[in-house]
């Protein structure tokens, strides 16, 4: 069973009867509004709920296992509840031994954990206090009492499920959301995936020193003056971009890969793009030509290896 609610408190009891078929793309066009979960955050939430719920699995044996109720099955799913004052989850689970497991789902690194004080609380006020799980990009991010779970399991969980679109899905998260394989021109510009690779390529290079965020200017006629990754390392400001920019000024077909610098020198140094003129501030330049071939995470090393980030 799948739904959205508001959750002040443990139920006396759950409805376990016969449920409608649950229909995919029903779930995928609800939104709550105040959720501090982006449209795409709460995209990739409810995939994973859709498959949550389409029976005993391994993906409903992996949360099981973060839960602390292995071999108990998912009974009922809920997409961006509300706990009371706390404010809205990503995703609430209900087991079918009655332990329930607020699930805080993440789709980048040192993503911002600023509510889960807030559902730790919540829970503490239930009867039986939930399970903590921490889905992420890596299960070392999770911090007592929360338990990681990595997108990567997900994958590797997936491959055992009976519903013909988890492969599909498993290829979702791999690509859009973990920034595995590479991203051809008309995906970078149309798609999720170069921010995805983008922040594949940082953390390979950078680990836990970086901090990120996807940056692109408004498409005009279908085309970006630029779109790419804004990053700070080791905690400073951000003052380092690297992604596509527009190769002309009026817009065309044609991109650049390009690493930008506000105070750093860059090897290779390059002049300043005409499509980001009035980036007065970056002053160092450095690019792999126009993309005519797709991106890989190999490309963005390259570039990134430019920097003398110590």
């Amino acid at each position: 069973m799948v739904g959205h609610g508001s959750v002040a408190g443990p139920r006396k009891s759950r409805d376990t009867g016969s449920v409608a078929e649950p229909n995919l793309f029903t779930m995928l066009s609800a939104y709550r509004p105040g959720s501090p979960a982006t449209p795409f955050e709460n995209y990739c939430s409810t995939g994973l709920a859709y498959f949550l719920q389409r029976g005993p699995s391994p993906l409903g044996a992996l949360m099981a296992d973060a839960a602390g109720v292995s071999g108990d099955a998912i009974v009922r799913v809920e997409v961006q509840p509300r706990l009371g004052d706390a404010g809205i989850a990503d995703l609430l689970l209900t087991f079918e031994g009655g332990r329930r497991a607020i699930v805080e789902v993440q789709i980048e690194a040192r993503a911002d954990e600023s509510l889960l004080p807030a559902f730790e609380a919540a829970g503490r006020d239930w009867g039986d206090p939930p399970a903590m799980v921490l889905l992420g990009l890596r299960e070392e991010s999770a911090t007592p009492p929360w338990v990681g779970v990595t997108w990567l399991q997900v994958v590797e969980a997936l491959e055992g499920h009976a519903d013909p679109l988890a492969g599909q899905f498993a290829e979702f998260v791999l690509r859009d959301i973990l920034g595995l394989g590479p991203v051809p021109l008309e995906q970078a510009i149309g798609t999720n995936r170069l921010y995805a690779l983008g922040g594949a390529a940082l953390r390979r290079r950078l680990g836990e020193r970086v901090r990120y965020m996807n940056s692109a200017s408004r498409p005009m006629g279908g085309h970006y003056r630029y779109l790419g990754t804004t990053f700070a390392v080791d905690d400073d400001d951000m003052r380092f971009w690297i992604g596509l920019v527009n190769e002309t000024v009026p817009l065309g077909e044609h991109y650049h890969l390009i690493l930008a610098s506000k105070t750093s020198a860059v090897r290779s140094p390059a002049e300043h793009p005409r499509a980001t003129g009035d980036w007065k501030d970056w002053v160092h330049w450095t690019g792999a030509g126009r993309v005519v071939r797709p991106i890989t995470v190999e490309t963005y090393d390259d570039l990134l290896g430019r920097l003398d980030l110590g």
